[in-house]
């Protein structure tokens, strides 16, 4: 599903901070091309449209999912949006990106998911993370044995983020630290590790329900353990450290998105890794690759590794007593 040209084209729902960013690395991927964005209104979907150089902007999501020219729809809102928006444009015949955290449970995401294969459309959860070459290069000397067996992923992601009425302290916008910042720490452990068999997590929630201080430890099958922690409260170190039998790698700030790693092995021998990135290009470059070939799913973020992150954060809300509008309980 392409245009004539062999261009993909794109459309863009939501005009937040995320989806500029979108844009911008858009415009480094061959082959790719925005073509509409899509709002809540028209006034903001044609200033966005205008900063951009984006040809349409649509006053509604359902005018940008029916939007002929249209390929691929990037959902960029707020979690609690997610799901209702990713089936409209799947109903609608388009293929998604969506960002993380993919929805607010791991019910939700199983619907998105079957609604993808319903339709037989592409489907994705935008872990950016799981794509940025620093990463991939990053457990590929890990695997080639450069610190031995890893012991200890330690990772945060904390910032301050005090307003009351903003995403990240709205429960009806899924809002709290876990699913916005938290997840980051998860996804760079399990990238690693693979997937864990055991969480414990300790918590502090707002006086609206949402998480603002969070932590706790994955056990993995292999015996290593990961320690993470994330906040709404303060600026952590925002680093990641891997401990390995034979040495420690360091990842820098922001590990998430990071262009550097520094190896130091027990043995004296010390290397510093330095690769650059193009931020969302990477994974937006992987989506056209996976439709271009005519799949239905990553390879790389599997519905497999989506639904067992959503159930990981699943438990770990169920642990700290963490409920959205409309959870009859905490999930799990």
């Amino acid at each position: 599903m392409t245009d004539t040209d062999g261009s993909i084209r794109w459309g863009i729902a939501s005009t937040g901070k995320i989806a500029e960013q979108m844009v911008t690395a858009l415009r480094g991927v061959a082959g790719a091309e925005v073509v509409a964005v899509g709002s809540r209104s028209s006034e903001s979907a044609e200033a966005f449209a205008a900063r951009h150089g984006i040809a349409r902007g649509h006053g509604s999501y359902r005018a940008l999912y029916d939007d002929p020219d249209v390929d691929i729809v990037y959902v960029a809102s707020p979690h609690s949006h997610h799901h209702d928006m990713t089936i409209a444009a799947l109903e609608a015949g388009k293929h998604v990106l969506c960002e993380k955290a993919f929805a607010f449970n791991s019910a939700e995401a199983q619907e998105m998911i079957d609604c993808a294969r319903r339709h037989d459309r592409f489907l994705m959860e935008a872990m950016w993370t799981w794509f940025i070459p620093a990463i991939v290069e990053l457990r590929r000397r890990i695997d080639a044995g450069a610190i031995g067996e890893i012991v200890v992923v330690e990772s945060d992601f904390g910032i301050p983020v005090h307003d009351p009425d903003g995403r990240h302290r709205r429960p009806d916008l899924a809002g709290g630290a876990l699913l916005d910042l938290g997840i980051y720490p998860l996804a760079l452990a399990r990238f690693l590790l693979g997937e864990p068999d055991e969480v414990r997590a300790l918590g502090s929630l707002s006086g609206d329900g949402v998480d603002v201080r969070l932590g706790g430890v994955l056990h993995f099958p292999s015996g290593a353990i990961s320690v993470f922690h994330t906040n709404l409260d303060a600026m952590s170190t925002l680093d990641a450290r891997i401990v390995g039998t034979d040495g420690i790698i360091t990842v820098a700030a922001p590990f998430w998105f990071t262009t550097e790693f520094t190896i130091r092995r027990h043995d004296g021998e010390r290397e510093t890794v330095t690769i650059p990135n193009e931020g969302l290009a990477h994974e937006a470059a992987h989506v056209q690759e996976r439709v271009r070939a005519g799949h239905r799913e990553s390879d790389v973020m599997t519905f497999a590794r989506t639904m067992a992150n959503m159930n990981l954060m699943d438990e770990i809300r169920r642990q700290v007593g963490v409920v959205y509008p409309g959870e009859a309980q905490p999930p799990g």
